[in-house]
């Protein structure tokens, strides 16, 4: 089992580098870039909605996740608007506080993931189905993000050793979890869970919505891809 989850590391890696490097392979327009952020934020909606809400109300009481949920929508908010400036340099300081944001809750649910690829494999067939849903998963994750980095303006270097130490996280937390943890404490998982929720949620409708149908252009199409990335990720199982 445990080559199995060196192997299949090895194809999550590769899954998220490919996602992450399609958005800037050339120069995109910042209307392309838009259909792409469109097509991300649906993505991040349906993570909130479909995986880490429904994760962080299985692993509570379910009284105290919305207060976690709140805490997190509102701390990026703060950070965000009372914090940082638009700057007259080379990028957006919004749009990068808001990328990294969104690169840390991505990292926190692929670590939760690579947990959820190792306890998957301790049961005959699970292993597989769990990795298929995270592949998916991560390659489109990671093209949400890239776009977000772009959008931040960040160099293509720096977008590439962002999108490559989110796509190691995953396999980073299924060696660790594989090696070390035999017994797992759930309940550690709801206040975890709950904030990413909220970071997601603020990502989602607190800067990508607004930003992609800030203008009227292809708005009837960015809606179809905005539903897209949203019914992809109704697809994708929960795997752990």
């Amino acid at each position: 089992m445990q080559n199995d989850i060196y192997l299949y590391s090895i194809y999550i890696l590769i899954a998220g580098l490919l996602g992450g490097l399609l958005p800037f392979i050339k120069k995109w327009s910042d209307e392309l870039l838009h259909l792409f952020l469109s097509f991300g934020a649906g993505i991040f909606i349906g993570t909130v909605f479909l995986h880490l809400l429904p994760e962080a109300y299985a692993h509570s009481d379910h009284s105290s996740t919305p207060l976690f949920v709140l805490i997190g929508f509102m701390t990026i908010f703060l950070i965000e608007r009372f914090l940082f400036i638009k700057g007259d340099g080379g990028y957006d300081h919004s749009h990068l506080v808001v990328s990294i944001t969104a690169m840390v809750g991505l990292s926190v649910h692929s670590i939760i993931e690579g947990l959820g690829l190792a306890v998957g494999y301790q049961f005959k067939d699970i292993g597989s189905l769990i990795l298929i849903s995270i592949l998916a998963h991560k390659s489109t994750a990671a093209f949400a993000l890239a776009s977000l980095f772009l959008l931040a303006k960040l160099s293509r270097k720096k977008i590439f050793l962002m999108i490559l130490l989110f796509a190691a996280m995953t396999p980073i937390g299924a060696i660790m979890f594989s090696l070390s943890i035999t017994e797992i404490n759930h309940e550690a998982l709801e206040p975890l869970l709950g904030l990413t929720s909220g970071t997601f949620l603020y990502v989602a409708v607190g800067e990508l919505l607004p930003e992609v149908f800030h203008t009227e252009s292809n708005r009837w199409f960015k809606l179809v891809l905005l539903i897209l990335g949203i019914t992809i990720m109704s697809f994708l199982g929960h795997g752990h």
